[in-house]
């Protein structure tokens, strides 16, 4: 019977380790106003050791993300958290994800009548002339075509 308690407390204990060892977490850095909802543009397991005290992760968001706009996750998965227990916390891995904005805009769709309400409009005119003045007679002929 006492080989029987032995063993029962050695499952308890591996599986209170397990239990205690396996927390998940997650860190967010916004770089550049961020991009969290961006593509992802690197999604990897990082190696570290004893409980997370040893590695070192450098990811080139300069090389990665053009723009400058990046989103840099760092999490503790339950994938990550079960080999983390299962290891006793000598082995940590860690994923690191990273989302870059591509530098576009999204795109915008109008129909011809939000046009031609957009070029009547006298603020787009003073816009014009403002920001693209060699364009600002192609303008007036085009409002002066839309009148009746």
């Amino acid at each position: 019977m006492d080989g029987m308690k032995g063993r029962w407390g050695l499952m308890l204990l591996a599986l209170a380790t397990l239990v205690l060892t396996a927390g998940c977490f997650q860190h967010r850095v916004d770089i550049g106003g961020g991009a969290p909802h961006a593509p992802v543009v690197y999604d990897h397991w990082e190696h570290f050791w004893v409980a997370g005290l040893i590695g070192h992760v450098r990811v080139d968001i300069e090389r990665m993300c053009p723009s400058g706009r990046a989103t840099v996750e760092a999490r503790q998965s339950f994938l990550n958290a079960l080999v983390a227990g299962l290891t006793s916390g000598i082995y940590t891995p860690t994923t690191v994800t990273v989302r870059c904005h591509d530098g576009r805009r999204a795109a915008l769709e109008l129909t011809g009548e939000d046009v031609a309400l957009l070029v009547a409009d006298e603020s787009f005119t003073a816009w014009v002339a403002a920001e693209f003045p060699e364009r600002l007679e192609e303008v007036i002929a085009a409002q002066a075509a839309q009148r009746p």
